[in-house]
């Protein structure tokens, strides 16, 4: 029997565990950790009910690769939208935008996220918490620091602050209708965060600085 060379049998094996893991989204953000189904994510994807062990050893295994797979694709989507603008404010403007257009155009990841994030253990939180570094130090460095440098916004601190826009955004755009469109517009919620970064009158600060 003639072998499969190496690199196709990795791309197989690539795809399968692609499919696998888009199959999971669908099952965790339906019914969550405690109550998905192993079986019903590997029959999904279209493959006996034992494969899905072949690529991740336990659901736990499977929820940490599913974790970094979709902060990544949310991380790199709102990225993308958010440095086409050079401007501080402008990119503000573009992270809400870019982040509620996910949310719609990726519901079973959106939510998905979301859910770990408010709902999960402490053990899934942590991971959670762990992907969305990138996300948070993008914030802090490529829109607020410029924004206090440029002096576009008050002196915040970066990272705080960051972490308080972070709040806002999964804050606001966790609130959906039953065809997963966001309630509230990004512009409004753009503009509530720029009249705070942008106060001068010695009002509540933004992220622990005057």
């Amino acid at each position: 029997m003639a072998r499969i060379p190496k690199t196709e049998r990795d791309e197989v094996l690539s795809a399968t565990r692609q499919q696998l893991l888009d199959a999971a989204v669908v099952e965790f953000a339906r019914n969550g950790f405690t109550r998905a189904n192993i079986n019903h994510i590997s029959e999904a994807a279209g493959y006996s009910k034992g494969t899905i062990y072949n690529y991740f050893p336990s659901k736990q295994a499977l929820m940490l690769a599913l974790i970094g797979e979709s902060s990544a694709k949310h991380f790199q989507y709102i990225a993308d939208q958010v440095r086409q603008a050079s401007d501080p404010a402008q990119r503000l403007a573009r992270f809400y935008e870019a982040g509620f257009r996910f949310i719609e155009e990726n519901p079973a990841h959106a939510r998905f996220l979301i859910t770990t994030l408010f709902s999960s253990g402490a053990d899934l939180q942590a991971a959670m918490y762990f992907s969305y570094q990138p996300m948070f130090q993008f914030v802090a460095q490529e829109i607020v620091a410029p924004g206090v440098e440029q002096g576009v916004f008050r002196a915040v601190n970066p990272v705080d602050t960051a972490t308080l826009l972070m709040t806002l955004y999964l804050g606001t755009g966790s609130n959906t209708d039953k065809d997963g469109k966001v309630y509230l517009d990004p512009r409004q919620v753009a503009e509530f965060a720029l009249s705070a970064l942008r106060r001068g009158d010695g009002a509540s600060t933004v992220g622990g600085k005057q």
